[in-house]
């Protein structure tokens, strides 16, 4: 797999339908230093999304997670398959409205190799099943043809107001 996404085997001269940083960042409410995808690659709603992460070693997380050796955090990897999943789910159904937000349910991750600065991540992420305030999720982490993760997560769309008073 390269930059480039893969063609949909039943639409084989389908162009891919991508999504830039600026726009991506419409579809999240996260900020710097949570948004962790640079783009996307293709996506068909209700069907996949194909989302890029581009891991450098100027990044906090790379700073001190390992000083002596530079890894990428499986956990920052799990939260970019999350948003990967927040945008599939929105492009599938609706986007949020201000008043809500979306919450990991549930998520089981394997990691299978470790992901070091100059690697691009490509998450490729499948619709398994979606309700009126959920999405079931999966995909695999891609670096360079090779399956560095595999998830499977379930998102909760929830008003903010039923999240109770703020601590905050």
């Amino acid at each position: 797999m390269t930059e480039t996404s893969e063609i949909s085997p039943d639409q084989p001269d389908r162009e891919p339908k991508t999504i830039g940083f600026t726009e991506l960042k419409t579809w999240l409410r996260h900020r710097h230093p949570m948004i962790y995808l640079d783009r996307v690659l293709d996506h068909e709603p209700g069907r996949f999304l194909h989302s890029l992460l581009s891991v450098s070693g100027q990044l906090d997380a790379i700073a001190g997670h390992f000083p002596e050796r530079a890894i990428y955090p499986a956990s920052h990897m799990s939260q970019a398959f999350a948003q990967s999943g927040i945008v599939l789910y929105q492009l599938s159904t609706s986007p949020l409205d201000e008043d809500e937000l979306t919450l990991i349910g549930a998520m089981k991750s394997r990691f299978t190799r470790i992901v070091v600065p100059g690697d691009q991540i490509v998450f490729r992420v499948t619709s398994d099943r979606i309700g009126n305030t959920t999405f079931h999720f999966s995909g695999r982490a891609y670096v360079s043809d090779e399956p560095v993760a595999m998830f499977k997560a379930t998102l909760v769309r929830v008003k903010v107001g039923d999240l109770g008073d703020p601590l905050w």
